[in-house]
C-alpha cells in the first residue's frame, strides 16, 4: 500500500445535540474511543453539542476552529435528523473530512445506514469500536487500505455495502479510562438519570459490558456483546479515586447494563469501595436485573453509599412479561423489591405501555401493580420499538412499521400505538403518572424533599412537561 504525504491527525468526536432531551451526562462512548485513539498517537476533541446545545448549523465554528481530518458521531435513532443535517455541513465545509458514525442505531442496523443517512457518510461501526476506530483512521494514510480486515467497519465500496464482523474484547482494561480531562464530568448540570442525586458532582462509570439475555424489546447485546466482560476490580478502583480527586466527583453512577449479573464480581467491587472510606454515593439509573438480587449483594450495596436500586419491571400482567421473554413475573418482582426494601433502599421501577399485542384491561394492569409495589418513583415508558431488537424485526417482517418510523423517533410521543390509537396511549400514561405522582401526596412530598438546588428544579419540571404533554 502506498502511503500519502500527509498522515491523518485529528479525530472531532461529536455527542449530537437534542433538543427534545432534558438528559445531559458526559458521552462515556465518546471518552472510551478518545482514549484509545490517543493511545494511537491521535489528536482528538471532543465536542459534547447536547450539553453545549450547538445546533447543526452552529457546527460550522467547531470545524472551522479545529479543523479535524475526522470527524465521529455517536448515534442514536433519536438523533437522526441532527446526524443527517451535521454530515451534510461538514461535507461542504471540506469535502475531504472523513465523517464516521457509530452506536446502538449504526450496531442494529449497519446495512440500511448509508441509506438512511446520505452520500456524505464515509463509515459506520457496528458494536465496541475502540479498536476499529484507531485502525481506520491508520488507514486513511494509504491509497488501498484493505478496509475489511478493521473489525466492525461498515464501508461502501463499488455501490455494495460490506459489514465487517465486530470484535468485543475480552479485557476492558486494554482500554484504560475515558479521556476524563476532555470530558471534564464536573461541569455538567443536574439533569443526569433521573435529575435526582445524593451529592454532586456527577460521574457515569462502567464495570462491566455485554448482556446474555434475549429481552424482546432491547438490542444491548447487538452494541457490547453476548458475553459478559468485566473490568478488574483494581481498575474500577483506581477510577473512581481518580474522578475523586481529580475532578471533585462526589456521586457516582454505574450505567453498565448488569452490574450484578456476576454477584461475586460485584460483591468484591462493592467490598472494595467500602474499605475506600469516601463520602461518596451511588446509584444504578440504567437499572439491575430483579432475578440477579440478593440480601448480601443489598446489604453491600447499601454500606457502599449507594441510596436508590433503579429495576425494570417493565409490566403487570404475566401475560406480556412473556411475550417480552423476561425470566421473572409478577410474583418474583413484588418478592425482590421487597428484599430491597429490607436493605434499606428506596426503589425506582420502569415500565412499559403500549407493547404490541397488550390491550387496555393488561396496560391499566400495569398501573395498578406499579402503585403496589411501595416505589418512590416510577417511570412509565411509551413502548418503543427500536431497531435491532427482536420485536422491532418482527414487526417490520409482519409490515406493522415502515421505515418512516425512524424519521419519528421519540421517547415522550407515542411512536408504535397497535389498536390503541395515539391519543388514548398518551392519556394513559399521563394517568399513570398524575396516579403515581399527583394523587398520593405523601409519595410527591417525599419526591420533593430529595430536591437539593434550584436548578435541579427547572430541570426536572421541564423534564416533566414533556413526559406528560
Amino acid at each position: 500500500m502506498e502511503q500519502r504525504q500527509r498522515q491523518m491527525k485529528k479525530i472531532l468526536l461529536v455527542n449530537p445535540y437534542n433538543p427534545k432531551s432534558d438528559h445531559i451526562q458526559p458521552p462515556l462512548g465518546l471518552g472510551y474511543l478518545a482514549s484509545c485513539l490517543r493511545q494511537n498517537k491521535f489528536e482528538v476533541i471532543i465536542c459534547d453539542a447536547h450539553k453545549e446545545k450547538t445546533k447543526a448549523g452552529s457546527l460550522v465554528k467547531v470545524i472551522n476552529k479545529e479543523n479535524p481530518d475526522v470527524v465521529g458521531f455517536q448515534l442514536y435513532t433519536v438523533n437522526l435528523s441532527y446526524v443527517k443535517n451535521s454530515l451534510t455541513i461538514i461535507k461542504k465545509i471540506n469535502p475531504k473530512i472523513k465523517t464516521v458514525v457509530g452506536g446502538p442505531h449504526s450496531s442494529a442496523l449497519p446495512e440500511k445506514i448509508f441509506e438512511t443517512l446520505g452520500d456524505f457518510l464515509d463509515f459506520a461501526f457496528v458494536g465496541e469500536a475502540e479498536i476499529g476506530f484507531p485502525l481506520l483512521v491508520k488507514s486513511l494514510d494509504f491509497k488501498n487500505p484493505n478496509l475489511k480486515k478493521i473489525p466492525g467497519l461498515v464501508f461502501r465500496k463499488n455501490g455494495k455495502t460490506y459489514v465487517n464482523p465486530p470484535y468485543f474484547a475480552a479485557n476492558l482494561d486494554i482500554f484504560g479510562f475515558p479521556a476524563w480531562d476532555l470530558l471534564k464530568p464536573e461541569t455538567y448540570p443536574e439533569a443526569q438519570h433521573g435529575a435526582f442525586f445524593e451529592k454532586f458532582p456527577i460521574a457515569p462509570i462502567v464495570t462491566t459490558r455485554g448482556c446474555p439475555f434475549d429481552c424482546s424489546f432491547c438490542a444491548g447485546s447487538k452494541n457490547t456483546g453476548r458475553i459478559l466482560k468485566k473490568r478488574s476490580v483494581e481498575k474500577v478502583i483506581e477510577e473512581i479515586k481518580y474522578l475523586y480527586g481529580k475532578h471533585k466527583i462526589r456521586e457516582f453512577h454505574i450505567v453498565d447494563d448488569n452490574f450484578t449479573l456476576d454477584k461475586t464480581y460485584a460483591k468484591n467491587v462493592l467490598q472494595e469501595i467500602i474499605k475506600l472510606n469516601l463520602n461518596i454515593s451511588f446509584a444504578v439509573p440504567n437499572g439491575v436485573r430483579l432475578d440477579t438480587l440478593d440480601a448480601e449483594t443489598l446489604f453491600l450495596m447499601k454500606k457502599a453509599g449507594f441510596y436508590l436500586i433503579s429495576v425494570g419491571v417493565e409490566s403487570g400482567s404475566d401475560r406480556i412479561l412473556r411475550l417480552m421473554n423476561e425470566r421473572f413475573f409478577t410474583k418474583q418482582i413484588k418478592e425482590k423489591i421487597s428484599l430491597i426494601k429490607k436493605a434499606k433502599l428506596e426503589v425506582a421501577g420502569f415500565f412499559i405501555l403500549g407493547y404490541p399485542g397488550e390491550n387496555l384491561r393488561e396496560i391499566k394492569k400495569t398501573i395498578k401493580f406499579s402503585l403496589s409495589l411501595g416505589l418512590l418513583r416510577a417511570n412509565y415508558f411509551l413502548f418503543l420499538p427500536l431497531p435491532g431488537t427482536p420485536i422491532y424485526d418482527y414487526l417490520e417482517k409482519n409490515h406493522q412499521i415502515s421505515g418512516s418510523l425512524l424519521d419519528n423517533f421519540s421517547f415522550t410521543k407515542p411512536v408504535f400505538t397497535g389498536e390503541i390509537g395515539r391519543r388514548k396511549l398518551k392519556g394513559l400514561q399521563r394517568e399513570a403518572f398524575v396516579r403515581f405522582y399527583l394523587l398520593r401526596p405523601m409519595v410527591l412530598l417525599k419526591n420533593l424533599t430529595k430536591i437539593k438546588r434550584p436548578r435541579q428544579l427547572i430541570f426536572l419540571t421541564r423534564r416533566a412537561f414533556r413526559w406528560l404533554f
